[in-house]
């Protein structure tokens, strides 16, 4: 009986050397297709070096403004279409399912609200489908003076016509290129119960969210490689580029009003870019970012406090940050340190998923960690490896475990007998 109990105890201490020996072992790093260090998507990505810490300057940025290029040019041999800054800098320019008010002196008859039809047209009694989709209210007004006048309703020297928007319906426009969310968006979607009766009454209405910054917006907002100097919108085959630089700098921005079925494409200089790493009216407010943290002393999310509110991060948020909002730094010093970090993300440019991992420890105490501590994109992950004490102090757990039940049945059959 005594060898049995020998036998279990040395098995037991050999199942136990082979897993501390095997999480002794260093931390596996993740592989990508592409080489992360050579070409990601923003230079702070790239492996930690092993080499002495540059207290001069930092390296990523310039590395990132180096790889700045025209990437996008697909529509850089069409030419720009000047012609179209008057429609576009007219604040009145209507799309279908616009209410307008129609008023015409002595003109009972034909007055009253219409909607534009979803063709573009305006429908009016005696005068048929008249264009209304795309032209200015002074253009339709003269449009409709002309038609009561050819008629034969009115005289050209007695005819006056009076067209008001009373609200300006939601309209879908595409966007394509360096936005986080391409795709077709609504634009102006409320219903006329959110305004005051008053307001809903009066004649007229006004509208900030059928403009181009509200598009980009609805996309989720430009990424970091957009060319927001070169904003390409496209209407009935007529283009105009904006900038919109603006709209980060302060500066002075073009803002177009928005009609229904406008293109917009934002070209990508193929290049992180920090300065549109931030909040603005043009890039997100804030991210969602996908954390797990089931690690000791805690043993699921809900135990470290990761809810809803720390996986929602203002835009422009670091690695470092992110994985102390994931409650991964910092414990007991002899079991949680060298706990490792990683960074699920995905490529824009190129559409790849691209998987990071840091030292915590060494991205904590570096002077140069900024060089390695890259800004968090929409939807990104953040996953924590406990450290190898912690591994190995777990794996025997597990093992004593597993052989304690035949421990305890040899010793309860040595006492018996």
């Amino acid at each position: 009986m005594l060898e049995l109990i020998q036998t279990v105890i040395r098995l037991f201490a050999i199942a136990a050397v082979i897993a501390v020996a095997g999480c002794s072992t260093s931390f596996e790093r993740p592989r990508n297709l592409n080489s992360v260090a050579d070409a990601p998507y923003q230079a702070q990505r790239q492996a930690m070096s092993d080499a002495n810490e540059n207290f001069a300057f930092a390296a990523a940025p310039s590395q990132n403004i180096g790889r700045c290029q025209d990437m996008d040019l697909a529509l850089s041999g069409q030419p720009i279409d000047a012609g179209l800054a008057a429609a576009f800098e007219h604040p009145t320019v209507l799309s279908p399912g616009d209410l307008l008010r129609l008023k015409i002196v002595r003109g009972e008859g034909f007055e009253g609200d219409y909607v534009i039809s979803p063709a573009g047209y305006l429908r009016l009694p005696f005068l048929g489908d008249i264009p209304a989709a795309g032209t200015t209210r002074q253009q339709l007004e003269e449009t409709i003076a002309r038609l009561l006048v050819s008629g034969g309703y009115f005289k050209s020297s007695f005819v006056q016509v009076s067209v008001d928007v009373l609200h300006w319906a939601p309209i879908q426009v595409s966007v394509s290129g360096a936005v986080f969310q391409s795709g077709d968006v609504l634009l102006n979607e409320r219903e006329a119960s959110s305004d005051p009766a008053a307001r809903v009454e009066a004649t007229g209405d006004f509208t900030l969210q059928r403009r181009l910054s509200k598009a980009l917006a609805a996309s989720a907002g430009v990424r970091p490689d957009a060319d927001i100097r070169n904003v390409v919108l496209t209407r009935n085959g007529r283009r105009r580029v904006f900038d919109m630089t603006g709209a980060l700098d302060g500066g002075p921005i073009e803002d177009p009003l928005l009609v229904a079925g406008d293109r917009i494409h934002v070209p990508s200089r193929g290049c992180f870019q920090m300065a549109l790493a931030r909040p603005s009216r043009i890039t997100p407010p804030g991210i969602r970012v996908f954390m797990s943290n089931l690690t000791r002393p805690a043993a699921s999310n809900a135990a470290s406090a990761i809810g809803e509110h720390a996986t929602k991060l203002p835009y422009g948020t670091r690695f470092l940050q992110g994985l102390v909002s994931a409650n991964c730094v910092g414990g007991i010093q002899a079991t949680n340190a060298r706990r490792w970090g990683v960074l699920i993300s995905r490529n824009p440019v190129t559409g790849e998923s691209e998987v990071v991992a840091r030292s915590i420890e060494d991205l904590v105490r570096r002077a140069d960690r900024d060089d390695f501590n890259p800004v968090l994109l929409p939807n990104d992950a953040i996953a924590c490896y406990d450290s190898h004490v912690t591994n190995a102090r777990d794996v025997i757990a597990s093992v004593s475990e597993a052989i304690s039940p035949a421990l305890n049945a040899a010793l309860i059959g040595g006492v018996i007998r």
